[in-house]
């Protein structure tokens, strides 16, 4: 009677698993149980080759078309054998709670084994969201998977390779970024910056009826001056003069900005921060470099527009008392025009 009893305990093991699978597949069709089984049986002759590429896939569709333990348990073993060792110890704890569920010691103590065996060498990916970026409405996708706030700031099990992370707000700019995350235990981080405000046709020039007519220049009030022009000089000069201020502090906050850039070279790539500081650093520059535009604008639309006032301005004498030049600056959104009558 001994003599037969590993036997006995391998048939009933069998038949324990055989019905677990059955519970499992009791949603699928006949042609889709066959399906799985010739997939599985391509796959599992692939595996033998050393055809892993070409075999997992077998594997998850005969999984998809037919669930059961026995094809998961392959599956999370080609998955260990490709590198993708946080889905292999996914598989195999699943694999183990289902044989626990049906009674399988044996089968539940393999796949845990298995599962204990990959844990020291899961890589770990953390995705930095800093408070400054934890606006209203974020939304953080790795993979095209979405991860919750509690899964922010954590370093969490991921297969080794690349990894997509995207994130997106209401009324912000979409960020993309990528990480490479190394094998056999690694920990990488990526930080995610402060979206950008998303301006959609904001930025496009302003349409023709938006600007000030020819008539509205020539019924506005002329900048004028005494008969010898000579506080429109002036007011010329002031303006020109506000103008070469403003574009010399434009220079200086774009070269502060170009500093904070630099700065921020040792904790970033061209496109991705893996450190805070790199992040604070960039978001600086980029808020100096917005403000250096705007006052270089200003200085450029001041300097003109002096420049303008001084030129035109009219000279003294009893001859040009009949005829006196007129002339007219009107500023609208993105135009500046002027116009004058000889």
């Amino acid at each position: 009677m001994k003599k037969r009893r590993p036997g006995l305990v391998a048939c009933c093991l069998l038949t324990a698993l055989a019905l677990s699978h059955a519970a499992l597949a009791g949603d699928s069709s006949p042609a889709d149980r066959a399906a799985a089984r010739a997939l599985f049986d391509q796959a599992r002759s692939l595996v033998a080759e050393g055809k892993l590429a070409e075999a997992c896939p077998k594997l998850e569709e005969s999984q998809r078309l037919d669930p059961g333990m026995g094809t998961a348990f392959n599956l999370a073993d080609c998955y260990e054998k490709m590198g993708r060792t946080t889905s292999a110890w996914t598989i195999f704890l699943e694999v183990a709670s289902q044989a626990r569920g049906a009674a399988l010691a044996e089968k539940e103590k393999v796949a845990r084994e298995r599962a204990a065996a990959l844990e020291p060498k899961l890589s770990r990916l953390a995705v930095m969201v800093p408070q400054s970026s934890q606006i209203p409405g974020l939304q953080v996708r790795r993979d095209g998977s979405s991860l919750g706030k509690a899964m922010w700031n954590t370093a969490l099990p991921v297969d080794p390779g690349s990894h997509k992370i995207e994130v997106s707000a209401p009324g912000k700019r979409k960020w993309t970024g990528t990480v490479e995350v190394p094998a056999q235990s690694a920990s990488s981080t990526i930080a995610v910056p402060a979206l950008v405000d998303d301006t959609g046709d904001a930025d496009k020039a302003s349409s023709p009826s938006s600007r000030p007519s020819d008539a509205d220049s020539a019924s506005g009030s002329p900048l004028g001056s005494p008969k010898d022009g000579s506080t429109q000089r002036l007011i010329g000069l002031i303006a020109g003069g506000v103008g070469v201020v403003g574009l010399g502090a434009s220079v200086v906050i774009g070269l502060g900005a170009k500093k904070k850039v630099d700065d921020a070279s040792p904790y970033c790539s061209a496109t991705v921060c893996n450190d805070l500081r790199g992040v604070e650093l960039r978001d600086d520059a980029r808020s100096q470099a917005n403000v250096a535009t705007v006052v270089g604008v200003i200085g450029t639309v001041a300097l003109a527009g002096g420049a303008v006032l001084y030129f035109t301005a009219p000279s003294g004498g009893k001859g040009r008392e009949a005829r006196r030049p007129a002339q007219g600056i009107a500023i609208g959104p993105g135009s500046m025009l002027w116009r004058g009558e000889w």
